[in-house]
């Protein structure tokens, strides 16, 4: 690239749904805290609250 940008690896993917071919690129920071758990957590809760779905009592 002449932009002076570092060439990254490609981290992403297609997925096709029905007539659409979705994109997708991953990119994390690098300085960034927070696990992999952390983050997938947040994604579940988010879901939860949005879409009014109930949550199981942990056993």
């Amino acid at each position: 690239m002449g932009d002076g940008r570092k060439e990254r690896e490609n981290n992403g993917f297609t997925k096709r749904v029905g007539a659409t071919t979705y994109v997708v690129n991953v990119h994390f920071s690098e300085t960034d805290s927070a696990t992999l758990e952390d983050r997938l957590l947040h994604l579940v809760r988010n879901d939860i609250r949005v879409n009014g779905l109930s949550v199981a009592a942990k056993k």
